[in-house]
């Protein structure tokens, strides 16, 4: 639909959920940007949250969270985005909201310089940020004249000195009718909201667009190499090459290839430098295609003095490719992740308009996945070699670094890569060769099975999801399984917990936990570490084991034509583990390096500070990662006598949620269960001291920012007041909470400032973190305490309460969308003790909540002595 302004909307009906999204895509990005006002995109980005001429500041927030729903929005090269994802009962209110702030913002000078604090803030954050820095590295190393080279957060001079004038007339000339397009998506009749469009979008003007004609990038004729000396403890590295724009007729071979070399456990690059050996921290390869030139890419972060050999790792995996290219198994476990990559975006309405968002903006077709989808069935291992071929030369490539190391050294190990892979690229296969060439291309079974059976699936977009009630099971042994049947979306969630985590590490071997589930999943006794991985990728599934605070056990999500798969797969890493000592040393070097990296986290380190106080004497008190030293000693019967101690018959609780037979699966948790030892959890209470003062803790790190972690001793995960706590939390968190208002909208101290919380078996905490710049750091501290002891001395008022218990509640049924979410839901309240039949059904128990109760709940929290944690300066 077309209104006469010139607006198109999308319509996207998808009955599954009773979720509505709506998005707003505006074909501007910092990339359409003047020098002179690079970052007013995403600083405009910012600003239209700040009040309309219908919604003053603060309010649009407010009444979005308040009717359950959740706003926000984002910027790139090519477009900026806003976005609400509410209940369908709310749908006119979100259209209300995005048509004011698209048509109508204000732009009041008052708003616009305490925001641009706000921005500044996000900037320094990205300066303490490795990662970032390395990204911005990346682009301004593969774009020279075209404005891709320059962050899309802008400069901090841009957002200092940018005037309201030009803030404004920036915005008309851009983000206007013809210059943007609306795609809703969820549960709605079309014919409905085609109506409600028009009354709230037809009012805004149809202006012309003006937009900055784009500088062209030259050909690129050779090879560059870009080094930035940085303090942080981790490294990076990317090859990058230029590649055509979106519509080009190469892309979907790109994006085939990217995958081959570096994307999942199985891929090239990762099984190499990862796997094998731990070379890299993590690695990948990725096409990034935008309107204009986009780029190739190959990565890995690093630890000091291992850049030689990752260089000498990429070179055999590219080597491998330019000479042979893929082979025919890789190309169809690509094809089949592609596939299911379809089938899973069709979980939530957020996902549903975010596709047809992105494939109207690139290619004016919303529903260009189709062809795409198509046209990557369609290619040959030989499409795959031509590209590679094509764009992987020696004269596109450039090298840039982000590390700690002597920039010089950095520089020769490049040029000396260089050398070598421009040798490599005059390689010739031998007639031997391109006969073991043609017998290793030949089809692989499995891989034609797998994908025969996806692309057997029908799938339909507005398809309504069947829920049946809950099953629960006791097994013989007293373990347990619980289901949730959905009829619609052919996909399964399953996890399985067993009550341990850190609680069941000694106080000798802190990362005992982390590290178990790190190398857990290596070698089975049928299955080595590299077959595992491979046949997870070859169907597009995740199987994972996980550890926290008070558990440890198994998760893995498929499609459910691969049920028997995965089941047996599961079976094999959960009962015949073989806990390599190879990967155990491999995992053992990669944690240590993570712990010692920890200095380029601040936000971390104020946490784990934060908990040492708070827990101390307590398995909480620990640092989930462990020591350089206890996990240097760690050995493999650590491993294994972990492992026996946590998986007894009586501490198997499981999950599945999806498209199953619930009677198949309690047929086969009755199998696993019995081939685990017989016993029960190891069911320990933990003692824990009060806090007799306030404790304050200062960690001196220069940094951009400091991390301010302020908060109190908690309540149980057990405890009934859990629904207050929920209550008292979504009054302070939110655009439309009171520490964002407080904090961030009146005094501009932060980007980042939210409410914390954990519910523990014992106890937990309640607080607030905020990340500020130094000299803010002591105010900020003020103000949480101020904010804390006024919601435990004054009521809230009737419409924040409403606000709070519409927001939870509303955000309960958006998060629930996710099959993987309800499971964790489920799992977690039945192994805690809480009813899972009560969790599901949430709405009763927050409106059960009082204005009174809250005040109680405050007060008892906030006039116990403060724990306070600060990283920085």
């Amino acid at each position: 639909m077309q209104l006469k302004n010139g607006l198109k909307t999308l319509f996207i009906e998808s009955h599954k959920s009773p979720v509505v999204s709506i998005q707003a895509w505006v074909k501007t990005g910092s990339a359409d940007e003047p020098e002179k006002l690079a970052g007013i995109s995403h600083f405009i980005e910012h600003l239209v949250f700040k009040g309309t001429e219908k919604f003053k500041p603060g309010e649009i927030a407010a009444v979005v969270e308040g009717a359950g729903g959740e706003l926000n929005a984002y910027t790139t090269f090519d477009q900026t985005v806003f976005y609400i994802t509410i209940s369908k009962e709310f749908a006119d209110l979100a259209l209300d909201v995005i048509s004011q702030m698209m048509g109508f913002p204000k732009f009041d000078e008052t708003e616009i310089n305490k925001e641009r604090e706000v921005v500044l803030e996000e900037i320094k954050r990205g300066e303490d940020n490795p990662r970032q820095r390395a990204s911005r590295l990346l682009f301004k190393s593969v774009f020279k004249k075209h404005t891709y080279r320059r962050p899309i957060i802008g400069y901090d001079r841009v957002v200092k000195g940018v005037s309201a004038k030009n803030i404004r007339k920036y915005f008309f000339e851009n983000y206007v009718p013809r210059n943007m397009y609306l795609v809703v998506a969820g549960d709605f009749e079309t014919k409905a909201m085609k109506e409600k469009v028009t009354k709230y979008f037809s009012q805004l003007k149809d202006e012309k667009v003006k937009k900055l004609k784009r500088p062209k990038e030259p050909r690129q004729t050779q090879s560059r190499i870009l080094v930035e000396g940085s303090t942080f403890n981790q490294n990076f590295l990317y090859l990058s090459w230029r590649i055509p724009n979106v519509k080009h007729k190469d892309v979907p071979a790109l994006d085939v290839l990217s995958m081959i070399l570096g994307q999942g456990d199985s891929s090239r690059l990762m099984r190499r430098l990862r796997i094998q050996e731990a070379l890299a921290t993590s690695c990948g390869s990725f096409a990034y295609t935008l309107q204009d030139d986009g780029l190739f890419a190959v990565s890995a972060s690093y630890e000091k003095g291992k850049l030689e050999k990752i260089f000498a790792g990429i070179q055999i995996e590219l080597n491998e490719m330019l000479l042979r290219g893929p082979s025919e198994e890789e190309l169809q476990k690509a094809v089949v992740n592609f596939l299911a990559h379809e089938v899973y975006s069709l979980e939530t309405v957020d996902s549903l308009s975010s596709k047809a968002g992105s494939n109207e903006l690139y290619m004016n077709d919303h529903e260009y996945f189709k062809k795409y989808l198509n046209l990557i069935k369609k290619l040959t291992p030989m499409d795959i070699h031509k590209v590679a071929k094509k764009y992987l030369k020696k004269e596109t490539l450039s090298i840039s670094i982000s590390s700690n190391e002597k920039i010089e050294e950095n520089k020769n190990l490049a040029k000396i890569f260089l050398k070598s892979f421009e040798k490599s690229l005059n390689q010739k296969l031998s007639l031997k060769e391109k006969n073991n060439k043609a017998k290793k291309s030949e089809k692989s079974v499995e891989a034609h099975q797998t994908l025969k059976q996806l692309k057997s699936l029908k799938i339909q977009t507005f398809q309504t999801t069947q829920a049946i009630p809950l099953k629960k099971e006791t097994l013989s042994s007293g373990g347990k399984i619980l289901l949730q049947q959905q009829k619609g979306l052919p996909s399964v969630s399953v996890k399985l917990a067993f009550l341990g985590g850190i609680r069941l590490e000694s106080d000798a071997a802190p990362g005992t936990a982390e590290l178990f589930s790190r190398v857990w999943m290596s070698d089975t006794k049928k299955y080595k570490e590299q077959d595992l991985l491979h046949r997870l990728d070859l169907l597009s599934a995740s199987l994972s084991p996980f550890s926290g605070k008070n558990s440890s056990g198994l998760e893995m999500e498929f499609l459910s034509p691969f049920e028997g798969q995965m089941q047996e797969l599961f079976e094999e890493v959960l009962v015949h583990p073989e806990f390599s000592t190879s990967v155990l040393e491999r995992e053992k070097q990669v944690l240590i390096h993570q712990i010692k990296s920890r200095e380029d986290n601040p936000a971390q380190i104020a946490m784990l500070e934060f908990s040492k106080a708070m827990f101390k004497g307590h398995p909480y008190s620990k640092d989930p990662l462990g020591s350089v030293e206890s996990i240097s000693q760690m050995k493999t019967s650590d491993l294994v006598s972990f492992y026996k101690d946590l998986l007894k018959q009586k501490n198997f609780t499981m999950c599945v949620v999806g498209d199953v037979e619930n009677q198949k699966w309690i047929d086969y948790a009755k199998k696993l269960n019995l081939q685990l030892n017989p016993g029960g959890s190891q069911k320990s209470n933990f003692k824990l001291d009060p806090i007799q003062e306030e404790i304050y803790i200062h960690k001196k790190l220069k940094k951009e920012q400091t991390h301010l972690v302020c908060g109190y001793r908690g309540i149980t995960v057990t405890d009934p007041k859990r629904y207050t706590l929920d209550i008292l939390q979504a009054v302070l968190a939110g655009q439309g909470g009171r520490l964002f208002i407080e904090l961030r909208d009146k005094l501009s101290l932060a980007y980042t400032v939210a409410p914390i919380r954990l519910m523990g078996i014992e106890t937990g905490y309640f607080g607030g973190y905020i990340a500020c710049s130094p000299d803010k750091t002591k105010l900020a501290l003020q103000k949480f305490k101020e904010e804390f002891q006024k919601i435990a001395q004054e009521k809230i008022s009737p419409l924040e309460l409403e606000r709070a218990q519409r927001y939870l509640i509303g955000s309960h049924d958006i998060d629930l969308q996710k099959k993987n979410n309800l499971c964790q839901m489920i799992l977690f309240d039945e192994i805690y003790g809480n009813n899972p039949e009560e969790g599901l059904q949430v709405s009763d128990r927050y409106y059960g909540v009082t204005i009174e109760s809250v005040r109680d709940l405050a007060a008892e929290l906030f006039s116990q002595p403060a724990v306070i944690s600060v990283v920085g300066e």
